[in-house]
């Protein structure tokens, strides 16, 4: 038939699970054993099952691909061992991986470019990072050149209790950063599924405390980092220097 076209089959691995004849995958990862590069199916409580493939060999593929702010993101949230749960369900941690497990995985890329921006993506990371509102923030302020603020700051009184932990410290300022997230006060979709009254209350309380050791705020939400011009602002009012 005139104009017909006979569909190619994709490019990819021969793996029974996907039904594809032959196997291709990056040079670097030829010394890694055969049941490492395959998928395999993980049967589920329901009775029905995904086909998976190795975490090391996905992240390393995947994390070099993403825009940087979700790299760093997901690399935040490997570091610190910190994972999402649903509201009714306690939350989950994980066995953090380290800046070292990232580096080892930039090995397994197949060009170069990938793995200076693994190793990259390593070098900025930290474990101490609470939220993805937070790790996108470290990214936001980097980009706008600021000096960067030391992360979950905690505050003591003179006696040495505990008043509070800051997101952003910025010390020769004695300036606290905040990213409040809609979630914080978002009743029972919130961190802490409590009601949003006393959640309010509560971080109200904590902010009076820590303001009358003689501490600022300086707070943003997520629309300042999709729009970073102001959120650049108001650092720039809070008095942050520039790197």
């Amino acid at each position: 038939m005139a104009g017909s076209v006979k569909r190619a089959k994709p490019k990819g691995a021969a793996w029974p699970l996907f039904g594809e004849r032959r196997i291709s995958v990056p040079r670097a990862w030829s010394s890694l054993p055969a049941e490492q590069l395959h998928p395999f199916r993980q049967r589920l409580l329901s009775g029905s099952s995904l086909v998976l493939e190795d975490f090391r060999l996905c992240l390393a593929d995947t994390l070099p691909r993403l825009p940087w702010e979700d790299a760093i993101v997901v690399a935040d949230a490997l570091l610190s061992g910190l994972r999402n749960s649903p509201a009714n369900m306690p939350a989950v941690v994980a066995t953090p991986c380290t800046a070292q497990d990232l580096i080892s995985m930039a090995n397994t890329n197949s060009t170069q470019k990938a793995t200076h921006r693994l190793r990259r993506i390593a070098a900025f990371a930290s474990p101490l990072s609470g939220s993805p509102g937070e790790s996108w923030s470290r990214v936001v302020i980097d980009q706008l050149g600021f000096e960067p603020p030391e992360l979950q700051h905690r505050v003591r009184t003179a006696d040495g209790r505990l008043m509070g932990i800051l997101d952003f410290w910025w010390k020769g300022l004695r300036l606290a950063g905040e990213f409040d997230g809609k979630r914080k006060y978002a009743g029972g979709s919130s961190y802490s599924g409590r009601d949003v009254d006393p959640v309010i209350l509560d971080e109200k309380l904590r902010s009076e405390r820590i303001q009358e050791e003689g501490i600022r705020f300086v707070r943003w939400m997520w629309d300042d980092l999709t729009s970073p011009r102001r959120l650049e602002a108001k650092l720039l009012r809070a008095g942050v220097p520039r790197r």
